[in-house]
């Protein structure tokens, strides 16, 4: 694989989780409405839906952040993993200690719950705001640092493209929930 594909995998990665993560926190935030009530034609499809949604975040992140033998992990794929990882836990606002407990919680639910389904009785959801600003700085980093003016034809080359991606997501589920409140 070429840098120029390694780089363009790793921007699908970011906008794969971003999307994912729009889509499940909008679903999240629809909990308290009639889509997710029991006498809701679809309501089981909805909560499959969100729950695959979370799954596919974790799953995305793990790739980017989570896993060091994955191979568009950032330590395989930054010129200067030093300065990413300075840069990454300034970003996040955590010591490396605290961001090892976050890939521990991730990998935890992927290899429990995700990957296998064991025998653990509680099933504990991580919290996705680490990984999103974990994901965001990727991204930022990956397009400051790390391409040239045309590696990611076709994909979001600046973060005010890449957020504005997120919120078009966020507004398209927005939309679509509504759409089936309404049955």
């Amino acid at each position: 694989m070429t840098r120029r594909e390694r780089m363009r995998r790793v921007v699908l990665l970011c906008c794969n989780f971003a999307r994912n993560l729009a889509y499940y926190r909008v679903g999240q935030s629809e909990r308290d409405h009639s889509i997710h009530a029991d006498w809701h034609p679809q309501a089981s499809f909805w909560r499959q839906a969100n729950t695959n949604f979370l799954d596919t975040c974790v799953l995305e992140w793990c790739k980017l952040l989570g896993d060091k033998k994955a191979e568009h992990h950032w330590s395989r794929v930054v010129s200067d993993a030093a300065a990413f990882e300075a840069g990454l836990l300034h970003h996040i606002g955590i010591d490396v200690d605290s961001f090892q407990k976050e890939i521990d919680s991730m990998r935890s639910y992927r290899d429990k719950f995700i990957a296998h389904l064991d025998s653990l009785p509680v099933m504990n959801i991580p919290m996705l705001d680490i990984a999103q600003a974990s994901v965001w700085f990727y991204h930022g980093y990956v397009v400051g640092h790390e391409i040239a003016a045309d590696d990611l034809t076709g994909l979001p080359d600046t973060m005010n493209k890449f957020i504005r991606g997120y919120e078009q997501c966020v507004d398209e589920a927005t939309d679509v929930y509504l759409k089936q409140t309404r049955l």
